[in-house]
C-alpha cells in the first residue's frame, strides 16, 4: 500500500506514505473541524496525488484545506503544500527561503495559533516547531522526535509502540543525538513534558498512544547517565 489512513481520535487522523526511495514513512496530520481542515505537514511533491487520496477518503477535498502548519521547512514535509491554494500557510522564520513555497513566516519562538500552542524546538532544523493540540492533547513533534526508517510497531500505524519507544532509548543510548546537539534537544524533551498529551504524533513511522511523558521522561534520564 503506497498510504495508510488512520484515526487518532476524534476528527483527527494520521497519513503514512511509504516513500521506497529513503525507505521510510512520511507522515502528516488531518484535523476535521467544522470551519475546515488543518493540516500538520504535508508530503512530497510525488505524493500529492496520494494526500488528495487521502482527503477524499474522509470525503475532504483540497479546497477545504483552510491552515497548513508546518513542523519544519524539508521537503517531504511541505512539497505539497503547493495544491492548497485556499490554505494559509505557515511555518518559522528561521526555515530560510521556504517562502518560495508559499508558507509566511509568522510563527514565532513560542505562540499560539487556532486552537495549537507551538514551541520552536531548534533541533533537526533551525525552525523545527512542535504544535500542541489544546482540545485533544494530542502533540505533533514533527521531525524532532520520530521514528525515521523504522518499521511500524506489530499494532499497526497508530499505537502504544513499545518496541519503537525502546528503540529510541537505545537509540540514544548509542550516540545517536551528537554531543553537541545535546543541549539543545534535552531542552526540547523537556518542553514536550511541559505539555499534557496522551498521544504523540511524530513526522515519520509510528504515532504513539498513552503515557508520553513517561516515555519523556525515559529519554531524558537517559541523557542523565551519559
Amino acid at each position: 500500500m503506497d498510504y495508510i489512513v488512520e484515526k487518532v481520535k476524534e476528527d483527527i487522523y494520521a497519513v503514512a506514505f511509504w516513500d521506497s526511495g529513503w525507505n521510510s514513512y512520511n507522515n502528516c496530520y488531518l484535523i476535521v473541524e467544522e470551519h475546515g481542515v488543518t493540516l500538520i505537514d504535508t508530503c512530497k511533491g510525488k505524493h500529492s496525488n496520494l494526500l488528495l487520496k487521502a482527503l477524499n477518503d474522509l470525503g475532504k477535498t483540497e479546497d477545504e484545506v483552510k491552515l497548513v502548519l508546518a513542523t519544519h521547512g524539508h521537503e517531504d514535509h511541505i512539497e505539497g503544500a503547493n495544491m492548497f491554494k485556499k490554505a494559509k500557510k505557515v511555518i518559522h522564520p528561521k526555515e530560510e527561503g521556504k517562502g518560495i513555497m508559499g508558507f509566511d513566516p509568522a510563527l514565532a519562538d513560542r505562540g499560539t495559533m487556532h486552537g495549537f500552542d507551538y514551541c520552536r524546538v531548534g533541533y533537526h532544523s533551525p525552525g523545527s516547531v512542535i504544535f500542541y493540540h489544546r482540545q485533544s492533547n494530542v502533540i505533533f513533534t514533527g521531525d524532532f522526535l520520530c521514528f525515521f526508517g523504522d518499521p511500524l510497531s506489530k499494532e499497526g500505524l497508530v499505537s502504544k509502540g513499545d518496541e519503537l519507544r525502546q528503540a529510541w532509548v537505545e537509540y540514544l543510548q548509542g550516540g545517536g543525538v551528537a554531543a553537541s546537539d545535546l543541549p539543545v534537544f534535552l531542552d526540547g524533551l523537556k518542553t514536550i513534558q511541559g505539555y499534557d498529551s496522551d498521544v504523540m504524533c511524530t513526522g515519520h513511522g509510528g504515532v504513539l498512544i498513552g503515557a508520553i511523558n513517561e516515555f519523556i521522561e525515559m529519554l531524558i534520564n537517559v541523557e542523565r547517565c551519559q
